[in-house]
């Protein structure tokens, strides 16, 4: 019977020095927040269709709220037109920070200029991914 206590401390032990080992390690990993890496074509593509079905979004809402001020039509087009030289630079890029960077600017403009559609609208927009 001393047998199989001993060989069970020497089990629980192992565990234990695993465990406080795995503890430390996740501690110590440094913290990595950039995600996976971009592919640029690929995110090209789908952020000009974005763009063009915002647009087919702003030219139908013109038509159903005429009345609504010329200047937030206008930031609607200065924002896809940010948003698209955003596009153009990125796909000329090859470091993933810069691309990251311009990703981030390309959404962004995306972004402002549905949330003054929505402001224009009034109501709720939502992508058709």
């Amino acid at each position: 019977m001393a047998q199989g206590n001993k060989s069970r401390i020497v089990i629980w032990v192992i565990v234990g020095i695993l465990v406080v080992v795995a503890a430390v390690m996740l501690i110590t990993k440094p913290k990595t927040t950039s995600g996976p890496p971009i592919n640029p074509e690929r995110f090209v593509r789908i952020t000009e269709s974005k763009f063009e079905k915002l647009e087919r979004r702003v030219a139908e809402a013109r038509l159903d709220f005429p009345d609504a001020p010329a200047e937030q039509w206008q930031r609607i087009s200065d924002e896809v037109a940010h948003g698209r030289q955003a596009l153009a630079e990125l796909s000329t890029l090859t470091e993933q920070k810069d691309l990251a960077v311009k990703k981030a600017e390309a959404t962004g403009a995306y972004a402002a200029a549905t949330k003054v559609l929505r402001e224009v609208t009034g109501k709720e927009e939502h992508d058709e991914d």
